[in-house]
């Protein structure tokens, strides 16, 4: 493991510790490391906001929108600062600790309409339904939207492979939806595989234990065979063959 993913856990437990002035320590090293860190940035500006700084904590989560304008964390912050909402996130929920490798914040492609999305609030527990080309994820037996097609992919075979996933609302709009997921544990066969890889790019600048896992040869690309596999309002012909994702 890297400095950097040293740090980054190192940060991530902080938080967890409440340890908020080790935590702002931490996240300032890997933010000399890679100043465009976005985790970092956030967790700096939480990790201020629990010590009732908030001038630098705004300061942390316009940085953050000035790399990632979607970036739902630092919205949702700023709009508690200048709401002067003085109760802090608390790092002991799911929606804000975040775990390098584990963890994932994803907008849903192919959300559901407007009826039901704005229903949802954030927290809602989400199934992961594996499908043939893509996850479907839903909440309360109702279909939200699916996971991208190259994450469905790597996480159909981690599922598998007996990896267990939890996942939750994390925001939405009444266009869009973003789901928390977080690995909850890890198979022997899976144990040298991150769920969502470090870096950005999701295929082209994994490791090379991950590059040999996703062109495994062994591992079934049809995952279900079911005439049901087919959302409403989803034409799944349009999606992408999973066989290509290997090339």
């Amino acid at each position: 493991m890297n400095k950097l993913s040293i740090l980054q856990l190192q940060a991530v437990n902080s938080a967890k510790n409440k340890d908020w002035n080790k935590a702002i320590e931490i996240n300032e090293q890997i933010l000399e490391l890679n100043s465009k860190d976005l985790g970092a940035l956030n967790r700096l500006g939480l990790s201020y906001l629990q010590i009732e700084k908030p001038g630098k904590a705004k300061k942390c989560f316009r940085n953050v929108l000035e790399i990632d304008g979607s970036n739902t964390i630092a919205k949702k912050n700023l709009e508690k600062i200048k709401n002067k909402q003085n109760t802090a996130p608390n790092f002991s929920t799911e929606h804000f600790i975040e775990e390098p490798g584990k963890t994932k914040i994803v907008e849903l492609n192919r959300v559901a309409g407007k009826a039901v999305l704005i229903n949802l609030a954030s927290g809602h527990i989400c199934e992961l339904k594996i499908k043939n080309r893509f996850i479907s994820v839903e909440s309360n037996g109702k279909y939200i939207g699916t996971l991208p097609e190259d994450l469905s992919f790597r996480l159909t075979k981690l599922i598998k492979r007996d990896n267990k996933y939890e996942c939750f609302v994390h925001t939405t709009t009444p266009k869009s939806c973003c789901v928390y997921i977080k690995e909850i544990s890890r198979s022997k066969q899976n144990e040298n595989i991150h769920s969502f890889p470090l870096n950005k790019n999701l295929i082209a600048t994994i490791n090379d234990i991950d590059e040999k896992f996703l062109l495994e040869e062994n591992i079934p690309m049809d995952i279900v065979h079911t005439d049901t596999d087919h959302e409403k309002g989803i034409d799944s012909s349009t999606l992408a063959d999973p066989e290509q994702a290997k090339n």
